[in-house]
């Protein structure tokens, strides 16, 4: 956001920027999607809900797990609808951590996780993941036998490394959680990109008995385009949902009520969001590789989820920070510093195909631009 707020600047003074900054799709929700936010704001849905979220809602996700994965899921206790994706992280520290415990944070890892940490006064174990982003599991081991360490963030596919958890990793979670009796939290919020054959889209699938010792955060953000409704949810056991929805009921009381009757509607069309998705997204993708590798000094191994490239330079020892704040200034494309999710990934750029081919495909033309001079 510092970024994005520095590239706005830039535009105001009548500069050309090109944002590939900020993880927010390009499109719009589909029509059925905005028809029914404005239908529900006619119909008088602009007043308080329940707390936990709309029946109607609840319910519709219940359904998508169970349809896509063939899971049974109480809508009434083991779904809370929450404002964002980002407030079911936020209320699952304060529903399993108590202050002074510690999580396990693998690196590079989404900007917002330690500051939440902070917040519910929970020491973050910073874990650098392996070179090609795969989990370290014996620095992780080492840390999980500390009485306390309490949980463990997992982010898959992950912002803003693309890393998609492998059957390997999924067996050492299921060990983690057996022999140190450590919760998870797994943000899935980007789900719906997978571009490689991956062994799974939930670790609900995964884990025997996950109601035991799981809390899963999805929403409506990534793969509707519903950024600005801030709507998400969170799958857990009915006595972590209960610590759910106090820092709900404390915080934001509930959801906004027309935006979930517009999260109801999204579910039902999934499969069209899936279809653009699917359509617009791999092409970009393969661009944006396409240009990195036409790029001296600039280098990514591969993309497996999210939309995001995570790119490693060598044409400078400068910081990630300085560098990007470079581009910025003189090629007028606002990219992430590799800083921004954790000390480990210096030397690293966070780039976003959530953009246009042409987009894309100019902004590397001004980068390459850029490093000739």
């Amino acid at each position: 956001m510092k970024f994005f707020t520095m590239a706005k600047q830039r535009e105001r003074e009548g500069h050309p920027v090109i944002h590939l900054e900020v993880g927010q799709p390009d499109f719009q929700p589909l029509d059925a999607i905005q028809n029914t936010t404005i239908q529900a704001i006619r119909e008088g849905k602009t007043t308080y809900t329940v707390s936990s979220g709309i029946p109607e809602l609840r319910h519709a996700i219940s359904q998508l797990y169970l349809e896509d994965f063939g899971l049974e899921i109480d809508p009434n206790d083991e779904v809370k609808v929450t404002v964002g994706g980002k407030q079911g992280v936020f209320a699952s520290f304060y529903a399993v951590l108590n202050r002074g415990d510690q999580i396990i944070l693998p690196e590079p890892y989404w900007v917002s996780y330690p500051d939440m940490a902070q917040l519910a006064g929970v020491k973050c174990i910073f874990i650098p993941m392996t070179s090609d982003f795969s989990l370290n599991q014996d620095k992780i081991l080492s840390n999980a036998a500390n009485e306390k360490t309490r949980a463990i963030l997992i982010n898959s596919p992950n912002n803003p490394s693309s890393h998609i958890l492998t059957s390997e990793e999924i067996r050492f979670l299921k060990d983690l959680v057996e022999d140190h009796n450590l919760f998870i939290f797994s943000d899935e919020i980007y789900s719906d990109y997978i571009f490689i054959d991956a062994p799974s889209r939930t670790l609900l699938t995964e884990l025997d008995d996950w109601r035991q010792n799981l809390i899963v955060i999805n929403g409506f953000a990534k793969t509707f385009s519903m950024t600005g409704y801030r709507l998400g949810w969170t799958v857990s056991n009915p006595e972590l949902g209960v610590g759910i929805l106090k820092i709900i009921q404390a915080s934001t009381t509930c959801p906004t009520n027309f935006c979930q009757w517009a999260g109801v509607t999204a579910l039902k069309e999934r499969a069209l969001a899936r279809e653009l998705i699917n359509r617009l997204f791999p092409e970009r993708r393969d661009v944006l590789m396409e240009e990195i590798r036409k790029t001296d000094g600039l280098s990514l191994e591969s993309i497996d989820g999210a939309f995001y490239g995570f790119v490693k330079y060598d044409f400078t020892n400068k910081p990630s920070e300085f560098v990007a704040e470079d581009i910025l200034m003189k090629a007028n494309v606002c990219l992430a510093p590799g800083t921004a999710f954790g000390q480990s990934a210096e030397g690293y750029l966070r780039v976003a195909f959530s953009r246009s081919i042409e987009e894309i495909r100019e902004a590397f033309e001004r980068i390459r631009t850029y490093l000739n001079q």
